[in-house]
């Protein structure tokens, strides 16, 4: 199955802790699902890294590590815009008010099965599979 990942699934990556159980999500990066995650993505990670690592080495070092990790995996990296998805980011647009998500969710709409996200407005707004890591885990881990 192709998963399209959201930010929030990159974050420990490159050394920022989320609130969401470890081992739910080993069992997600060792699954045989495909991943996917738009390039936004990218940007996100280092918008949020950005706060942690002024000046501090180790944190440089880790955010480093953590995106030569990413962008040498298997995940499959989607440019931000595409013909494809531009239509459905502006139609999504309309009901999904935080920028950055509109070209994630496009994304995923055209190029996976399903979305993993922690954000609860987006499962309401598209008619689309949109799941959270624990319903994700209950349906297909």
């Amino acid at each position: 199955m192709k998963v399209l990942l959201d930010t929030t699934y990159l974050l420990p990556a490159v050394g920022i802790d989320i609130d969401l159980p470890e081992d739910l999500l080993e069992k997600l990066f060792s699954s045989r699902h495909s991943f996917i995650i738009n390039e936004l993505s990218l940007f996100e990670l280092f918008g949020k890294a950005s706060r942690f690592i002024s000046g501090k080495e180790k944190a440089k070092e880790r955010f480093y590590t953590g995106m030569k990790s990413i962008l040498s995996s298997k995940i499959d990296l989607k440019p931000v815009f595409t013909l494809d998805t531009l239509p459905i980011m502006l139609d999504v647009h309309e009901r999904i008010k935080d920028l950055p998500d509109c070209p994630i969710v496009a994304t995923a709409v055209v190029y996976s099965d399903v979305m993993l996200t922690e954000a609860k407005d987006i499962p309401k707004l598209v008619d689309f599979e949109v799941l959270d890591l624990n319903r994700f885990a209950t349906k297909y881990l």
